[in-house]
């Protein structure tokens, strides 16, 4: 589910904002100005819940048999990213983190629902730009917390029919 979530970010902010979003945590060099980057602050978060635990039978994916017992546990754990927007000027920077702000608010909604994702919280927008030995490197950022559908699941064959070699001793049936 994490990197659907990756997949789903980098995708749409590209296709909404038409800049690059990278992964903050990479050996490469940094794409020119514009653009975004993100990192999992946190990857996995139970939020008070044991999960919801569900028994039933479908059909066998294997054609020997008719039915599999599906044995399943699903939990909506919360995963946070960090996001920061990149630019030559704090005002670019800063006019890029609203609208990559914005679109965590309200354009990225049915996006995310079609993968069983929903956006949380989007947090408040900070100055993150740091100086880096004789100019700053302008950055504005913000976290936004999701809730996700994280789903376990022991599918096991079922035997249906059995047929018993059975050979008649004086002791009577041995099996």
């Amino acid at each position: 589910m994490i990197k659907t979530l990756r997949q789903l970010v980098v995708k749409g902010m590209y296709e909404d904002t038409g800049l690059v979003v990278v992964d903050t945590d990479n050996p490469h060099k940094k794409p020119p100005y514009p653009f975004y980057s993100f990192k999992f602050i946190t990857l996995r978060q139970n939020v008070g819940e044991n999960g919801v635990e569900s028994k039933h039978f479908e059909p066998s994916l294997n054609p020997k048999f008719k039915h599999d017992y599906i044995e399943e546990i699903t939990f909506q754990p919360k995963v946070i990213m960090s996001f920061n927007a990149y630019a030559d000027d704090i005002v670019a920077c800063q006019e890029l983190a609203y609208k990559a702000w914005e679109w965590f608010c309200f354009q990225s909604r049915q996006l995310f629902a079609e993968n069983n994702i929903k956006v949380v919280t989007v947090g408040n927008m900070t100055d993150r730009s740091i100086y880096i030995a004789d100019y700053y490197e302008y950055r504005v950022g913000f976290d936004v917390e999701f809730r996700i559908v994280h789903r376990i699941e022991n599918r096991t064959e079922t035997i249906e029919h059995y047929k018993f070699n059975q050979k008649k001793t004086r002791r009577g049936v041995d099996l």
